[in-house]
């Protein structure tokens, strides 16, 4: 489950006969490829939870617990 908003300006996805799977990839994200034999939605969901597993962690606030 994601926890935070993931925002693309596109998101490629194209059947490969050599892979015998849909390739889903970003421009903003170019390392990061999520493959799908059976859905092109499915591929582009692996996209987004691989994006949402290399973002890098939120800061912690450095204030003391109250």
């Amino acid at each position: 489950m994601m926890t935070t908003d993931i925002s693309l300006s596109a998101c490629h996805v194209r059947w490969s006969a050599a892979e015998a799977a849909f390739i889903a990839r970003s421009d903003q994200h170019p390392g990061l490829v999520c493959r799908n034999e059976w859905s092109s939605l499915a591929a582009i969901e692996g996209l987004l939870v691989l994006i949402e597993r290399h973002r890098p962690a939120p800061e912690q606030s450095h204030r003391p617990a109250a």
